[in-house]
């Protein structure tokens, strides 16, 4: 385990700020566009600029989704279900397949509520275990909660699958057209894709605790927070008011979110989903102050995301108008085939969700290129959006950055779950390639 430790001091000790990673980024593109294009510097600093507030409907679309999402975890009665839930667990077993299944369930829901979720029961089961002697292993629990992230581009807020849905998204002009969910989330082998993922993932997580043989259950004696106490209640929670206002304001969006869905049928977009989670935290929160103190930590919550995608905006502007993302299509064309296209997209997707973990972002940045290889190879657009969205989702279960939510509820460490997160990366790589070279076959 000694180059799995050295890799996780790296990533711990070694690896810039979200902020810092996307500056240097912006210098690297620069220096590659002005090296290997014509593009005089003056211009080269005026298309960087010009493309800045390119992303800016899509990033509010993208910051909404985060805050309306942890507004929404931290509603009382979403606090109480998630406890009562953990409490079903009795056995090893029991703790960790509950643990997943809840995570990955929230994750296909909503991304952000995924690790919110998933770290609240964990953290409650293992509360519960102590006290009942049921000898479940914390960190693991912890990790597979964290690996629902394995499948989050799968479901309803799938940054990728519903950005190349929704009108103005980065690579609209590209593809030509509007990708609808019917190619993407709703194909046959996504779908399958996913119960695939999630059963790799729960018997990886089984045959890691079989090698502990614990008698008791295992909880690190270093943690941040100790399990007795709770996990740190927003200011939010104590913000009065009458309910009845917070309840026609949920109402009202919810009509027209099934309104929606009656005029349009089993259709998704960014702007939908966003409104379905305002409806509900509407319906869930105790006051229109609750859910104004609520939405105001949130924010706190999806700042830094909000803060990169202007610089990974202007980015892309770098690399479509200076004509390097044409070169990179040129050389994907040359090595790739129509074969293994998709499987290119959802491998060097996986690597630079590493440094940029975010799917709008990727999207943004890879989207280009490999929709414009997709199309002179005659590959299906879906297939290739669906890609590199596996990818994203893939590596999220091995990003640091992602992981910080879980980690801050449950009290854990990096260094606690990062072992296990690397060998249920490892096997989840195999069903999303599997699901992918299935689409690519029908």
């Amino acid at each position: 385990m000694k180059w799995v430790e050295r890799f996780q001091e790296i990533i711990e000790d070694k690896l810039p700020d979200p902020l810092t990673f996307a500056l240097g980024l912006t210098a690297c593109m620069a220096l590659m566009a002005l090296a290997l294009t014509p593009t005089p510097p003056a211009s080269l600093l005026m298309k960087w600029g010009d493309s800045l507030s390119s992303l800016l409907t899509f990033t509010m679309q993208i910051g909404l989704t985060i805050i309306l999402a942890y507004v929404l975890a931290q509603t009382p009665p979403m606090q109480r279900a998630l406890i009562r839930l953990a409490r079903l667990a009795k056995t090893p077993t029991q703790a960790y397949v509950l643990v997943i299944l809840t995570a990955a369930a929230f994750y296909l829901i909503s991304w952000p509520l995924g690790p919110i979720t998933g770290a609240l029961v964990a953290r409650e089961i293992a509360r519960e275990a102590v006290a009942r002697n049921n000898p479940v292993h914390f960190p693991l629990m912890a990790a597979g909660a964290l690996s629902g992230y394995a499948v989050w581009e799968m479901g309803y807020s799938s940054s990728i699958a519903l950005a190349v849905a929704t009108e103005g998204n980065p690579t609209h002009e590209v593809i030509g057209r509007l990708i609808p969910i019917q190619e993407t989330l709703l194909t046959h082998w996504n779908l399958l894709s996913i119960p695939a993922t999630l059963a790799v993932i729960i018997a990886t997580v089984l045959l890691l605790h079989r090698q502990f043989d614990l008698k008791a259950p295992h909880i690190p004696d270093d943690l941040v927070m100790p399990l007795e106490a709770a996990p740190s209640e927003p200011a939010a929670e104590h913000s009065e008011g009458r309910r009845y206002g917070s309840l026609l304001a949920g109402l009202a969006i919810a009509t027209y979110v099934v309104g929606w869905f009656i005029q349009r049928g089993l259709s998704l977009e960014l702007n939908i989903v966003n409104w379905t989670f305002l409806a509900a935290g509407l319906l869930l929160v105790r006051s229109l102050p609750h859910y104004s103190a609520l939405f105001a930590d949130g924010a706190r919550v999806a700042a830094p995301t909000l803060l990169q995608y202007p610089l990974y905006a202007g980015i892309m502007g770098m690399a479509i108008q200076s004509g390097l993302a044409q070169q990179f299509t040129a050389g994907l064309v040359t090595v790739a085939s129509d074969v293994t296209l998709p499987i290119i997209a959802f491998l060097s997707a996986g690597l630079i969700n590493i440094f940029i973990p975010s799917g709008g972002a990727q999207w943004a940045l890879q989207g280009p290129a490999f929709i414009e290889a997709a199309k002179i190879l005659e590959v299906d657009l879906g297939l290739i959006a669906m890609s590199v969205a596996y990818g994203d989702q893939w590596t999220n279960v091995i990003q640091p950055f992602v992981a910080i939510p879980l980690l801050a509820l449950t009290g854990l460490r990096l260094k606690h779950i990062f072992g296990f997160a690397l060998v249920l990366c490892a096997t989840t790589s195999l069903p999303l390639m599997a699901g992918l070279t299935l689409g690519n076959m029908t």
